[in-house]
């Protein structure tokens, strides 16, 4: 909090000393009289009262972002998020913003940031991430009364172009994935099975634990994910529970009698019974794997695809696949899977057909017998 008024030696001018929004000290300069310094500090005092935090015009973009991050990102968002925030403050934003001041920051330049990355390569989406997030950014500034303007506020989305080309694994690439695995990776093969027949996501694996596992009713309970080192809720925030084939608890069971042990109980663990590293997973086992089913490179997101097609060519319900992937909306299902099904299109095109017909004939056989 604010120390002290007093002269400077140096200058004979008056001064104060606060503490600004981080805790670090600060000297506000440049009083003609020792009157004037403190009615400024009076002011000072009344604006901490008040909930009002003094103005900072030295604030550049760093320091706004650090701001964010600590006092609304840490509390208010998951882990995951707040990692990824910080990639885009350290390595996004202020290698191009540098030390500008956040109102030095124009509508312009934010456009020239903008289109920077997509020169650079960034898909639409990742930049609008960026935006959306230094929008954030500048809301909590306002919010906190740093400063008074949003410099995002009319700047308008890229338009982001759906990706449809989603790569699922059609049924010989499975068995021959699942084959391959079994034999050369084993202990990899039960995740990867899980993987493929539950379409859970990577980190919900990770963190899944023996006793999510209901043997009797065939349930899992997806309550928690492991991501970037940080254990956290699903990424949608919401606990789900899906089923479980009977060929995967099979497998599971059997996995259960050789899996490592660990003070976590985990189903998937590494060999020392502690959380996976996506990096080692991937590069050890998943890649590999592939390369020797003789499949082409691709995600272990994936999987996930895979799953969701399997079950709709199949004739899963649309919304059974919605709830076992946990998507917030069916919509979002929808959009995702309803291109990888044309051969159920191709029959709904004549679908309607047969009534057509029957409403034809009958109509044609009541004009001919009233002749």
């Amino acid at each position: 909090m604010i120390k002290a008024v007093r002269q400077n030696k140096k200058t004979n001018k008056w001064e104060y000393d606060y503490k600004d929004l981080k805790g670090k000290r600060k000297i506000k300069k440049g009083f003609n009289t020792r009157d004037e310094a403190e009615r400024a500090l009076v002011k000072h005092y009344e604006e901490l009262n008040k909930g009002i935090n003094p103005i900072n015009k030295k604030t550049n973009v760093k320091e706004a972002g650090e701001l964010y991050l600590r006092l609304h990102a840490s509390t208010n968002c998951k882990p995951s998020t707040y990692k990824t925030y910080e990639g885009y403050l350290n390595n996004i934003i202020v290698p191009f913003f540098g030390d500008l001041n956040i109102n030095e920051i124009s509508p312009i330049l934010i456009k020239e940031f903008m289109k920077q990355m997509q020169d650079v390569g960034r898909a639409n989406a990742t930049v609008n991430k960026y935006i959306k997030f230094i929008s954030a950014i500048y809301n909590f500034m306002i919010d906190s009364d740093i400063t008074v303007r949003n410099p995002l506020v009319r700047i308008k989305s890229l338009k982001e172009v759906k990706n449809k080309k989603i790569r699922a694994l059609c049924t010989e690439e499975v068995q021959a994935l699942l084959s391959k695995t079994k034999q050369v990776y084993p202990d990899f093969f039960p995740l990867l099975f899980t993987a493929l027949f539950t379409g859970m996501r990577q980190g919900e694996l990770f963190a899944l634990t023996w006793d999510s596992i209901n043997w009797i009713t065939k349930k899992i309970t997806i309550d928690k994910n492991y991501t970037h080192g940080t254990l956290g809720t699903p990424k949608t925030g919401k606990i789900r529970v899906i089923d479980m084939s009977d060929e995967l608890a099979k497998v599971l069971r059997e996995w259960r009698m050789a899996c490592p042990k660990g003070e976590n109980n985990l189903v998937f663990p590494n060999n020392e019974g502690n959380y996976q590293s996506a990096e080692n997973m991937m590069k050890r086992r998943f890649l590999p794997a592939l390369n020797r089913a003789g499949i082409d490179r691709i995600r272990f997101h994936d999987l996930r695809h895979t799953y969701a097609s399997l079950l709709l060519a199949n004739g899963a319900p649309m919304k059974y696949v919605q709830h076992q992937l946990g998507h917030s909306s069916i919509t979002m299902t929808m959009d995702l899977y309803t291109h990888l099904l044309p051969e159920v299109n191709d029959k709904c095109v004549n679908l309607l057909n047969s009534i057509v017909n029957q409403t034809i004939e009958p109509q044609e056989n009541a004009r001919r017998f009233g002749t």
